[in-house]
């Protein structure tokens, strides 16, 4: 009777062990690959923008500079609430979030010379920034010290953009006669994944 027992038990076990492996099959390369860059279900090392699907990892170019006045810098009659429709200044800017959580950033913009006797519009082309980076929800975090000062800035994710919003900053427009002046506007700035 042992023996039966015994054999029946070795049964079972060989059994359970065939059902155990045949369940167990290698991963599919591509998932893998997702999963690890936060593709795969929106969880992995925090490169993922809550609810974007994708990797905030990469590059990204400014596609608006948006102001809540619109101005006319470039003089054709055609005031626009998008700077980069007006000046080439702001071409180019650029971001780049790595998968280390560290990024670079250009800042190109429109300012004053207010050397002369009137005021002139004018490009200016700061140093590269760079610092770290944050995903938590759909808001990217980034921060950096510039000048011995620390930074944060805090962009909206929505799909493969990102959207920074400063209310009550200070622009570069014209009065009514064309004069370049500063002007108290809310701003918003686009970027778009490359």
């Amino acid at each position: 009777m042992k023996k039966i027992n015994f054999l029946f038990a070795g049964v079972i076990i060989l059994t359970l062990f065939l059902l155990i492996s045949c369940n167990v099959e290698p991963i599919d390369p591509v998932l893998s690959d997702q999963i690890e860059e936060g593709n795969g279900n929106g969880s992995g090392n925090g490169n993922t923008g809550g609810g974007t699907g994708g990797s905030i990892v990469g590059r990204y170019l400014m596609t608006a500079f948006n102001t809540s006045i619109p101005t006319d810098l470039n003089g054709d009659g055609n005031a626009s609430t998008n700077q980069i429709n007006e000046t080439t200044c702001f071409n180019n800017n650029d971001m780049i979030l790595n998968s280390n959580n560290t990024f670079t950033s250009t800042q190109k913009g429109v300012d004053l010379d207010l050397t002369g006797t009137s005021a002139i519009i004018d490009c200016y082309t700061d140093p590269i920034i760079s610092g770290t980076w944050v995903v938590s929800g759909s808001v990217l975090t980034l921060s950096y010290t510039e000048g011995n000062q620390q930074f944060t800035e805090v962009f909206a994710i929505s799909g493969n953009t990102l959207t920074l919003t400063a209310l009550n900053g200070e622009i570069v427009g014209t009065t009514s006669t064309g004069e370049p002046v500063y002007l108290d506007a809310d701003v918003s700035m686009v970027y778009t994944k490359q």
